[in-house]
């Protein structure tokens, strides 16, 4: 597959966990909170994925790198944001304003990534490499998530 196409997929399913744990109801805390540790592992594993492969190759191009750079901050600041709502009680009044805002900072994260950067993937690599970039992010992702669930 097209790293493109894969990343494009995640980020589909990404957003749509994020909506579907701000529409639901926190009957469960034990659930939901469980919901959200997935959700946030998986957030961090798809971005050092793809810090390790596409980011990487990006910041090698003179030309490129401050966009890869970029990116990479707005990685940053996300893990940060989710890993400051895991201290969070999911019961405090905070709670879903916070979990809001993180969202807010994905999906703006995911408009331009999508705007600016596959661009930029689509030029400077071709097929077979965009390809390679899937099976190494694929990889890269699966360990990741592998060590945070451990």
């Amino acid at each position: 597959m097209d790293i493109v196409d894969r990343l494009k997929q995640e980020h589909v399913q990404i957003l749509s966990s994020l909506n579907e744990l701000l529409s639901s109801s926190v009957e469960d805390v034990e659930q939901y909170s469980k919901a959200y540790l997935d959700v946030m592992m998986r957030i961090d594993a798809h971005e050092r994925g793809e810090e390790q492969t596409v980011y990487q190759a990006l910041a090698s191009d003179i030309d490129v790198r401050p966009i890869a750079l970029q990116a990479m901050e707005e990685h940053r600041v996300t893990r940060q944001l989710l890993r400051d709502l895991a201290d969070v009680e999911i019961t405090e009044e905070v709670w879903l304003p916070k979990l809001v805002v993180a969202n807010n900072v994905v999906a703006l994260h995911i408009r331009i990534e999508e705007g600016n950067v596959f661009p930029l993937i689509m030029e400077s690599f071709d097929n077979n490499r965009r390809q390679t970039f899937d099976a190494d992010f694929t990889s890269a992702e699966q360990k990741i998530l592998q060590e945070l669930r451990s």
